[in-house]
């Protein structure tokens, strides 16, 4: 399933995020680059179909809302 497009990221508003944390080999929901050992990151949560809600994270100044401002 190489071909397969990733899903887009939900659009949040910067106070639905939770918090700022560090969260080092995740990949940010927006851009899909890795997120290094001591670069800070948002963590939120994202509602599924079935289960639980789950976690996500996204760079705390990710590049890809900074090209899309």
């Amino acid at each position: 399933m190489a071909g397969e497009k990733k899903a887009k990221a939900p659009e949040f508003d910067r106070g639905a995020w939770e918090y700022v944390t560090y969260a080092p080999g995740y990949e940010c929901s927006a851009c899909h680059r890795p997120i290094g050992a001591l670069e800070p990151a948002l963590r939120g949560a994202v509602d599924r179909a079935s289960g639980a809600p789950g976690t996500v994270y996204r760079h705390n100044e990710c590049p890809a809302r900074a090209v899309a401002a």
